[in-house]
């Protein structure tokens, strides 16, 4: 079970304009503000704002890291609090968290957060059905094995490449023998290679053995051929709060890739009005993404799944 997060933004309203990325943004906002002080709790309909001048009925978007959500605004009492329709706020959020309505011409945040998903589809990390966001969380996982996801190595080493990394805590480890015998690991026995990508455990028992339970030794209980499973319960990902800077560039590059389609919505090979002119890639260059979308897949390569 992964612990509840919401829509994960890399980037955060503030944050994309003092990018100064030289793109039109103020018809994509109206109310622009963040949490007051104090904060807010899970399910609250009265939100404290630093302004709600130039506040609308209709979404409000909070964007906290792997908490971000969409709330609905139904007015303001005073010029520091918002009024949220039912059932209010879905997390709690602290003072500071960007908070802002759409322009007239559209929402920022709503393309922060479009350009935070390009990421993590792009990444691959975790699954579609369970959670993609590279944010750490604790997560509990099953992996099959023998396989590129979970083995048994031939020094004795039980090595699990968990759905999200970098792996930074792992809390419990247990391999399902079938016919309910299961093998319950030392997790401080863990040990992280491959830059926090690999958890590498010695085949030991943490607890001495139920009667009738299959003993731990080599060639005995875990098998490098027959069909298995392990159980992980692990904190991986990116730390909220202290996000790689290449992370938050490579999000800031998606969005600007984003919000240049305003100007290009054709996406024609090249645009021309009167002295402007916008080249969406260089001459001869066949690959189909622009200077910013490469840039930004370059920046996430450390955090991008390799192919099993």
């Amino acid at each position: 079970m992964t612990a509840a997060i919401g829509v994960s933004a890399y980037v955060d309203v503030p944050a994309f304009l003092r990018a100064a990325v030289n793109l039109e943004t103020a018809s994509l906002l109206g109310l622009n503000t963040t949490v007051g002080v104090g904060g807010v709790a899970a399910g609250a309909t009265s939100l404290p704002v630093v302004a709600s001048t130039g506040w609308a009925v209709g979404p409000l978007w909070l964007l906290d890291g792997p908490y971000a959500e969409m709330a609905q605004v139904t007015g303001s009492v005073d010029g520091t609090h918002l009024t949220l329709a039912a059932p209010g706020t879905q997390f709690a959020h602290g003072a500071g968290v960007s908070a802002s309505q759409a322009g007239t011409g559209g929402a920022l945040a709503e393309v922060l957060l479009r350009a935070s998903a390009w990421i993590e589809n792009y990444c691959q990390q975790g699954t579609s059905a369970i959670d993609r966001s590279l944010y750490a969380v604790s997560r509990s996982e099953r992996w099959g094995m023998p396989d590129m996801r979970a083995n048994l190595d031939r020094d004795g080493v039980l090595v699990v490449r968990p759905g999200h990394f970098p792996v930074q805590s792992v809390t419990a480890l247990a391999i399902d023998l079938g016919q309910g015998q299961t093998l319950s690991f030392d997790a401080t026995q863990v040990q992280l290679a491959s830059n926090g990508r690999v958890i590498e455990l010695p085949y030991l028992l943490s607890t001495a053995p139920n009667p009738g339970q299959v003993l731990g030794c080599p060639g005995v209980g875990l098998s490098r051929v027959r069909r298995q499973w392990v159980t992980l319960t692990y904190t991986g990902g990116l730390t909220p709060g202290a996000l790689p800077y290449d992370v938050r560039q490579a999000c800031i590059w998606v969005a600007s890739e984003l919000l240049a389609e305003r100007r290009n919505p054709t996406g024609a090979a090249a645009v021309r009005q009167g002295k402007f002119e916008l080249q969406a890639r260089l001459r001869g260059d066949a690959s189909p993404d622009s200077l910013l979308l490469a840039q930004a897949k370059a920046a996430l390569e450390p955090y991008r799944v390799g192919q099993m």
